[in-house]
């Protein structure tokens, strides 16, 4: 599985404009629109601040959002 910190990024004012004039459930709106996450890149933990490095360094705006853990494949957002 993979938990999802929903914590480690700022969720842009589109995405809340959305769930409050569409009565969007945040599930919904976690599993639909990725509330702008964007793409996912998943590395080795061990290899984790040499990959934030070089995407930072190529200008990408990367940061650690969550952990792949033991579970039944599925994404857990806390």
């Amino acid at each position: 599985s993979v938990e999802i910190n929903r914590e480690a990024w700022k969720v842009p004012p589109v995405f809340k404009f959305i769930q409050e004039h569409g009565k969007v459930e945040t599930n919904e709106m976690y599993r639909v629109f990725n509330m702008g996450i964007g793409y996912v890149v998943i590395v080795r933990k061990k290899n984790l601040r040499k990959s934030l490095s070089v995407l930072r360094k190529h200008g990408i705006n990367a940061s650690h959002i969550g952990d792949v853990v033991k579970g039944r494949r599925k994404v857990i957002i806390i």
